[in-house]
């Protein structure tokens, strides 16, 4: 018994993120309902010295058309299957995740950067948006310090799912 908990416990120190994201969530409210949702992530600096090194075909290092679009498709659509490891929920529920537009990759202070659009019309009152990643691949990073919202208030919330720890986003 011993060896079985000896090896639970070391096979736990594995489980980390590689990747570590910070959340620029960037969100317009008129009339009670969410307008715009712009998010804005920010790559840490080690796994966008390794994209870069992958996509900056000319070295020059920036993120130019040809470069961005190769983000797009090859690295930005892959975590399609993961929600983007944003979860929207209207009234409890959680929601399937609308379409994203006007994807656009930069590189800012070292590091790359993706922003991205959501079309969601709700009531923000009743919406919430929760980040994670419950592989333990990916830390998705999301301060009060980040978030800017004109025409309502928001607060950030740490969220324990169990076996990952995430982040919420509510309107007041």
């Amino acid at each position: 018994m011993k060896i079985f908990v000896l090896l639970f416990l070391t096979s736990l120190l594995f489980a980390h993120p590689h990747t570590f994201i910070d959340i620029y969530p960037d969100i317009v409210v008129e009339n009670g309902k969410i307008k715009k949702l712009h998010l804005t992530w920010k790559i840490d600096e080690m796994t966008s010295s390794m994209l870069l090194m992958d996509v900056d075909s000319n070295g020059n290092g920036k993120i130019d058309k040809n470069e961005e679009k190769n983000i797009e498709q090859n690295y930005f659509n892959t975590m399609t299957d993961y929600d983007f490891y944003t979860y929207i929920k209207v009234a409890g529920k959680k929601v399937t995740l609308p379409e994203i537009t006007h994807f656009h990759a930069f590189v800012e202070k070292n590091k790359v950067c993706y922003g991205f659009d959501f079309e969601l019309h709700t009531n923000a009152k009743e919406t919430s948006l929760e980040f994670g990643d419950s592989d333990f691949y990916i830390a998705m990073v999301l301060k009060d310090e980040f978030v800017k919202v004109k025409g309502a208030k928001a607060k950030v919330t740490g969220v324990d799912n169990d076996f990952y720890y995430g982040y919420r986003l509510e309107f007041k």
